[in-house]
């Protein structure tokens, strides 16, 4: 992948090489169309900065090592979201050229819509504000495990517009930059101590089997040993009710991210629960 990106930088500085050496050739070439004036000096321009930053983009990609080996972090993220907006700007100045509307003249009209335009577009201009900040701040990383007001799971992107939430159900949440921003958020991935946690509920009378029940629920776990920091599981009592008591389970992963190493674990905890379950209606 490094090496992909690598290569389509070095194309891309190629072809600005190339633009630059060309220069007088591409514009008389375009002024055989008999474009407005200007245009063929403006869409060179265009071009010349387009390729200088897509090669920039893609060379500090390929170089950059994002922590934790992930493909991608909120610092490539961001600098592609830098680029996407130059971009447009760039369009819309070719545009602007091709119906020879100067830069000035177009300033100048749109200062005189500027109130409506600010309350058109206020919602996507604070999402982008607020996104371009979360990303940079490093607020929340690409791959952090957060709950996001009502919401958990990891974060798989964030765009201009939203963060992209992959919960346990392995559905993708679009939440708002701007409910984000104004929302309480708990990071569970910045914590010095990853823990993870199973909750569940068992008959009342369990309550007096606690040591009993945490040695049999490790014990179930003696295949998944090697994926577990020694000495971290452990069972607490969660809350006590009139027929059932919630119970949380937590450890601590060798690997706090890998989400299969996570899933097993899980499958073997909530196995046993659903055996001790059955066995008490058993005995009912």
């Amino acid at each position: 992948m490094k090496l992909f990106t690598f290569s389509k930088g070095v194309n891309a500085s190629v072809l600005l090489i190339i633009l630059v050496s060309l220069r007088k050739s591409f514009i008389a070439l375009i002024n055989q169309f008999d474009p407005p004036d200007k245009f063929a000096n403006t869409l060179y321009h265009a071009l010349v900065v387009f390729l200088a930053i897509e090669a920039a983009r893609l060379m500090t990609i390929a170089f950059y090592r994002p922590q934790g080996g992930v493909k991608k972090d909120n610092f490539t993220t961001g600098i592609s979201q830098i680029a996407r907006i130059v971009y447009s700007l760039l369009f819309a100045v070719i545009i602007m050229s091709l119906f020879t509307i100067s830069v000035k003249e177009a300033i100048t009209t749109l200062s005189l819509l500027a109130a409506a335009l600010v309350l058109i577009t206020k919602d996507y201009i604070s999402n982008l504000i607020n996104g371009m900040y979360m990303t940079f701040a490093r607020i929340v990383n690409i791959g952090d495990t957060v709950k996001i007001a009502d919401s958990k799971g990891k974060i798989i992107d964030i765009t201009l517009s939203n963060v992209h939430l992959l919960n346990e159900d392995d559905d993708i949440v679009y939440i708002p930059n701007n409910n984000v921003f104004a929302s309480q958020i708990i990071n569970y991935t910045r914590r010095e101590l990853k823990k993870s946690s199973i909750d569940f509920e068992l008959d009342v009378n369990y309550i007096d089997q606690l040591e009993k029940l945490e040695r049999e629920i490790i014990f179930a776990l003696k295949d998944q040993q090697e994926l577990i920091l020694q000495d971290s599981m452990v069972l607490k009592v969660n809350g006590i009710k009139h027929d059932y008591c919630a119970f949380k389970f937590q450890y601590i992963l060798n690997d706090p991210l890998n989400k299969e190493h996570d899933n097993r674990i899980r499958r073997q905890v909530i196995a046993y629960v659903m055996r001790q379950v059955m066995q008490s209606k058993g005995r009912r």
